[in-house]
Formats: structure tokens, sequence, C-alpha cells
């Protein structure tokens, strides 16, 4: 077995439906806090840094087809949770979402919240 058969093994290109849930809330999350810390949106290279940081720290492996559709619906969950959860998402909020080392903080109800949105949203158009 050469070792980029090791590597494939151990770092397969698609996620399961947990992990890009996991991957979609954490580009939402992503989404919000720029909105909250610049007015703006993320740009699409930072989307690109942080689907790439997300998957380097939880040593996932996703196709360009998975991270593309994961990026585009990232920001339309964004906008729409932005609108329903309100004060959840007021300045200063998003940040306590993530830990230290910039992983998501799922001891956090509104990120627990967020990741069920992504999830049911992921169930719901069909791509599990």
């Amino acid at each position: 077995m050469s070792d980029i058969d090791v590597i494939a093994m151990s770092n397969p290109l698609n996620l399961d439906l947990r992990a890009r849930a996991e991957l979609l809330t954490y580009l939402v999350v992503s989404h919000l806090l720029a909105r909250q810390m610049t007015g703006e949106w993320l740009s699409v290279e930072h989307l690109v840094e942080s689907t790439m940081l997300w998957l380097k720290t939880n040593g996932g492996g996703a196709d360009v087809m998975q991270r593309v559709m994961l990026s585009t619906r990232a920001l339309d969950i964004a906008r729409g949770l932005e609108q329903t959860l309100g004060p959840a998402v007021a300045p200063g909020s998003v940040t306590a979402l993530f830990c230290e080392n910039l992983r998501l903080d799922f001891r956090s109800p509104v990120a627990r919240d967020i990741y069920q949105h992504c999830l049911t949203h992921l169930v719901d158009s069909g791509c599990f």
C-alpha cells in the first residue's frame, strides 16, 4: 500500500452528513462573525480560507463539489439566521460561539441551534 493510499483511507474526500453539517455550521457562524465585526459577509477568499482551516483542524477532506455546495449555502443560511435569531447573533454574541482554538463551542445553545438548522437544511435539500 502506498503512502497516498494510506492518506486517502485516513482522510476520505467525502464528508459524512454530520461532518458536512459541522462544516456548514462553521461557515455560517464565520459569516455571522464577519458581518458582526465588519458589517460585511465573508469574501470568497475568506470563505475558502475558513473552509480549508476547518478541514485541516478537523482532519477532514471534502471534494471540490462538496466544498462549493456547502460554501454557497452558508451565506443564504447566515442571512436567514441573522433575521430569525436576532439577539442571539447580536454584536458580541457570535464570538462566544468559538473556543480559543477557533473551533465551534457546541456547549453553547446557539451553536447547537445553528448546527441543527444546518443539519435540517442538508437533510431537507437532499444533501445527505
